[in-house]
């Protein structure tokens, strides 16, 4: 495949629909059955979930920098603000790209449809799996970060199993903790603004990064073990 542009023609049009594809198709399918195909609420409002999110959200890309001993990092984080004119464009643009307009796809409409079927485990396979092909095409448009990872690079390797257990700690705070598909979005969010406020990691970064968000979600679910509750699903 050719590579494109993210910024111009046929580039920006995929870059567009592969990043609002999944919130659309949730729409979609909900305009279709929504009469049909009714999921209880769950958003319980506190303060819990949302730090959680948050926190977990931020962690493995922090903690990796700061393991690593990254220099730079508050001239590099200083760049991208201005480059996104200011810190409320850079949160408006890590909300958008990414969190909005993936996760009422992800994690609003498919994973609790899947949690009626599978547990835990098999929900994040068959999620993270979709999540990761999702962003195939990303890998051939110039100006994203997953084209300047490489799809047949040890960085884009590493960006696909950093899915799966991303995908169980979203789990655990949008169904465990009651944060539904905000929580999602809030600690996709999160995370995405880490990874672009510190500067790139090096081979041995990204390994830490993936080590620590495995640690994560295996500590999460154990949490969860020791104190289940009954299946949530996420809100519409």
């Amino acid at each position: 495949m050719v590579d494109a542009n993210v910024d111009e023609g046929l580039g920006a049009l995929v870059f567009a629909l592969a990043a609002s594809g999944p919130s659309l198709a949730a729409l979609v399918m909900w305009l279709r059955y929504r009469r049909t195909d009714r999921m209880p609420k769950q958003v319980t409002w506190s303060w819990g979930w949302p730090l959680a999110a948050v926190v977990l959200g931020c962690a493995p890309p922090v903690l990796a920098a700061l393991l690593m001993g990254v220099d730079g990092i508050p001239q590099h984080a200083s760049s991208v603000i201005a480059g996104a004119g200011g810190p409320l464009g850079a949160l408006a643009y890590t909300l958008i790209a990414g969190p909005l307009s993936e996760e009422f796809g992800w994690r609003g409409y498919m994973q609790p449809r899947l949690r009626r079927y599978y547990g835990r485990i098999a929900a994040t396979v068959v999620l993270g799996t979709a999540w990761g092909l999702w962003h195939v095409p990303l890998f051939f448009l110039n100006g994203t970060g997953q084209h300047d990872k490489g799809l047949v690079s040890l960085e884009g390797l590493l960006f696909f199993l950093g899915l799966f257990p991303l995908t169980y700690t979203i789990l655990f705070v949008s169904e465990r903790l009651r944060g539904g598909v905000w929580a999602a979005v809030l600690l996709h969010a999160a995370w995405n603004l880490s990874e672009e406020l510190i500067p790139p990691l090096s081979s041995t970064g990204l390994w830490v990064e993936l080590f620590l968000t495995t640690l994560i979600a295996i500590s999460v679910g154990l949490l969860w073990r020791r104190s289940p509750q009954p299946q949530l699903t996420a809100s519409q």
